[in-house]
């Protein structure tokens, strides 16, 4: 009797290609799925930090300071600062006078210590708004916002010291359709 060497040699061909598969099966629905998937946008992303302080002391003279710190990189378009200063009575008075005045001091530093923005202020500032623009770029690294203030005040809204100094970042990123508030 003569044996059939075809249905061992096809049970090994079955074991064979149901093995190899898998790997390929895999990667043939992957470029399924990243066909099917949106393209990425390109959206901006805004990151504010706020700094707001009422003064209502009314028998010292109340002392703040504040640094806060935020990274900066080549996806940064610009940078606004929003500045609000109210000092009860300051046009009655004719000037700043060092130890007893009280004062708004703000500095906008670069990561090598570079003064990029600054107010020093003992007087009412109306709000306004300046803008940074990159030069062509900003400098990558940490950059701090600090902030020094001496008020005074009351309970009462009328008699209070008080400023609003807001740093708000723009940048560039990449959104992915499946990962909707990621922002990279």
């Amino acid at each position: 009797m003569k044996k059939s060497w075809g249905l061992p040699i096809m049970l090994m061909m079955i074991i064979v290609m149901s093995s190899s598969s898998g790997c390929l099966g895999l990667l043939q629905m992957r470029e399924t799925m990243e066909d099917l998937r949106e393209a990425p946008k390109l959206t901006k992303e805004t990151v504010k930090i706020t700094h707001i302080k009422v003064f209502d002391n009314p028998t010292d003279w109340e002392e703040y300071q504040n640094i806060s710190s935020i990274y900066i990189d080549d996806s940064v378009i610009d940078m606004m600062i929003y500045q609000k200063v109210k000092i009860t009575g300051s046009d009655l008075l004719g000037g700043c006078l060092e130890d007893f005045t009280r004062y708004v001091r703000a500095e906008l530093l670069s990561p090598t210590g570079e003064s990029v923005w600054a107010i020093d202020v003992c007087e009412n500032v109306e709000a306004k708004t300046d803008q940074i623009l990159p030069e062509p770029t900003f400098e990558t690294g940490t950059w701090k916002l600090v902030i020094t203030a001496r008020g005074g005040g009351t309970q009462s809204s009328l008699f209070q010291d008080q400023f609003q100094i807001d740093l708000t970042i723009h940048r560039t990123c990449t959104t992915y359709p499946l990962e909707e508030g990621k922002c990279i």
